[in-house]
């Protein structure tokens, strides 16, 4: 094979226009075949000098992807598989990052638990999930998340609950319950949410409820009886967690027969 012309490109790669196509060749490939003072190589030769570059290749996508964003090596692989490169390539550029020490475990770990507590309403349970899902082992997590002073989620979980509070509609039950699900899915611990909300001082909103009466008043009382109607009335406030309303005492006052 004839190599008719070398042109330095971007960064570290130099384009290379032989007698068959042009090739990105990375200047260590360059450099360890004195290519810079050659006119002909031979297929052979050449061959491995590809396949080399390949293995180069793949490294270079992956110190590009993470220095862009930490990734695990689990998700490296993931996307070095969708480019296209092939098994001992991705193999090769997973034990070069790692010997550099671009994959430290530790250095994700810290950086995502950083990242999660700053950036979102999120508990240790959701991050270690989280990270597990990544390929971290569960002892390498917990050394870290263990770090973290525990009044930040208390802190995070009183904050939460104020912030739902101002705009809640619903019965006091209904409220804490919707809380208590939506905080265990973030991540929390059961105990710590129980500890906020065993203490919150909420009441049943009467507005709120006289609305639904009156709505639910309307839409029965031509079709049923007035005990039918009190009844699906009652039964309606029970689901949304109003369990100790005097509809009776309501229903009396507003004169409705």
């Amino acid at each position: 094979m004839k190599i008719l012309k070398y042109k330095k490109g971007k960064k570290n790669e130099y384009k290379v226009l032989t007698d068959t196509k042009e090739y990105i060749i990375y200047d260590d490939i360059i450099i360890k075949y004195e290519l810079l003072l050659k006119k002909e190589i031979n297929d052979q030769e050449w061959d491995k000098l590809i396949k080399e570059n390949n293995l180069l290749k793949a490294y270079y996508t992956g110190l590009d992807i993470i220095s862009k964003r930490l990734k695990t090596e689990k998700e490296l692989k993931t996307i070095l598989n969708k480019k296209g490169y092939s098994s001992k390539e991705i193999e090769y550029s997973l034990n070069k990052l790692k010997e550099e020490g671009y994959l430290e475990p530790k250095t994700y770990i810290v950086a995502y638990i950083h990242d999660a507590i700053t950036l979102n309403v999120i508990g240790e349970n959701k991050i270690k999930d989280e990270l597990e899902k990544r390929g971290f082992k569960e002892q390498e997590i917990l050394e870290e998340l263990n770090k973290i002073d525990h009044e930040i989620y208390l802190d995070k979980i009183k904050k939460y609950i104020n912030k739902k509070l101002k705009g809640n509609t619903k019965s006091a039950n209904l409220f804490k319950q919707k809380i208590m699900i939506d905080l265990i899915h973030k991540g929390f611990r059961q105990e710590d949410i129980m500890g906020f909300l065993e203490k919150l001082d909420i009441e049943d909103n009467l507005k709120e409820v006289e609305k639904i009466i009156d709505r639910l008043y309307n839409k029965y009382i031509n079709k049923y009886d007035l005990y039918t109607t009190k009844m699906k009335i009652k039964n309606y406030l029970y689901t949304k967690g109003y369990q100790n309303i005097d509809m009776d005492k309501y229903l009396e006052k507003n004169s409705y027969k």
